[in-house]
């Protein structure tokens, strides 16, 4: 049987997720990460994300819910493996402070994050030009750390790895039989008629 012939455009953390997942889900494809930068370079290295949500509304809100949701089991899975430290991704405690009250006070990923609750007007008083906070446990993933992991993940996978510019997504309709496009920024210089896959940004 012929392996397809899989490339992912894109090596942030949305890129490396979407190739990790086809690379172990199917292993009889072909995967190929292609880009022009790689970890410590990328757009991905400069963030360190906290796992909360803004409300999107011209997206339901049920579909939302189960976004976050599979986002939060699936790094919370990480969290409690051995791989936490080497991943960074890690449990993280704060609140949410505001300087009037907001129209949804219990927003809703609050449900899934750990020990959600409202402070109280005594742990007000430390912030005096804010009236009212939201104080829980949540996921931080150091995206330094994380790139790193979901690399070596995926060549453990038989994944490859490929350094260089693409120019558009023609050009590597010769070469592959599924593009996934997760160039993120630099989806707006690339051009193409392939059969292009745009990868779903709610996987980590």
């Amino acid at each position: 049987m012929k392996r397809a012939r899989v490339v992912v455009v894109g090596a942030g953390v949305v890129g490396l997720s979407t190739a990790v997942c086809i690379a172990e889900t199917l292993p009889l494809c072909s995967v190929t990460v292609v880009a022009e930068k790689f970890s410590p370079d990328t757009t991905s290295d400069g963030a360190a994300g906290i796992l909360i949500s803004e409300f999107f509304p011209d997206i339901p809100l049920a579909r939302q819910r189960q976004w976050f949701k599979d986002s939060f089991d699936h790094l919370f899975a990480i969290v409690q493996s051995e791989s936490s430290p080497e991943a960074g991704v890690m449990l993280s405690s704060g609140c949410q402070i505001f300087p009037e009250v907001p129209a949804d006070t219990k927003p809703y990923w609050s449900d899934f994050v750990i020990g959600f609750r409202l402070m109280t007007d005594r742990e007000l008083k430390r912030f005096p030009n804010h009236k009212f906070g939201q104080a829980f446990t949540t996921i931080k993933c150091e995206c330094s750390s994380y790139l790193l992991w979901l690399e070596k993940r995926f060549r453990k996978a038989g994944g490859l790895v490929q350094q260089r510019k693409v120019n558009s997504l023609e050009e590597l309709s010769i070469s592959y039989d599924i593009i996934v496009n997760c160039s993120g920024l630099g989806s707006k210089s690339l051009v193409g008629d392939a059969e292009v896959y745009p990868c779903d940004r709610r996987r980590h």
